[in-house]
């Protein structure tokens, strides 16, 4: 089942999405405040949700938000047969590919700094640790 975090402008405003599927949520959206709702790729839909599940929801956009600030460069890690991290490098949109035996391959030809390659790695390593979930 697919997760993922994004940064996204939804109504001109920035938010973070976290397609979670865990607990009873389907996805939580983090724009000042925390909702906890349904998302198709294209419109957040709020749901009602339990105080069990918005304390759940809170604690884990905590842990996104702290995943976030420290991987500045991260737009979006989507988890489901593989791990797709998109990250800003050099001015551009790059996607990495990181497979199960954690080889990474990019859409682009340019050559990535090692420690960047570090950065983004232990970044979607993090977001798998916070999920509960091994690649």
């Amino acid at each position: 089942m697919t997760k993922s975090i994004s940064k996204l402008k939804i109504g001109g405003k920035d938010v973070i999405i976290i397609e979670l599927r865990k607990h009873g949520i389907d996805s939580i959206m983090l724009d000042g405040e925390v909702s906890v709702g349904e998302y198709d790729g294209v419109d957040f839909v709020k749901k009602d949700a339990s105080e069990e599940k918005m304390k759940i929801a809170k604690d884990y956009s905590s842990k996104m938000k702290e995943l976030l600030s420290s991987c500045a460069c991260i737009i979006s890690i989507v988890y489901s047969d593989m791990l797709y991290v998109k990250f800003y490098y050099n001015s551009t949109d790059v996607i990495a590919f990181i497979s199960q035996n954690g080889y990474t391959t990019y859409n682009k030809q340019i050559p990535i700094d090692k420690s960047i390659e570090d950065k983004i790695k232990d970044c979607a390593m993090r977001f798998l640790d916070i999920l509960g979930v091994k690649l």
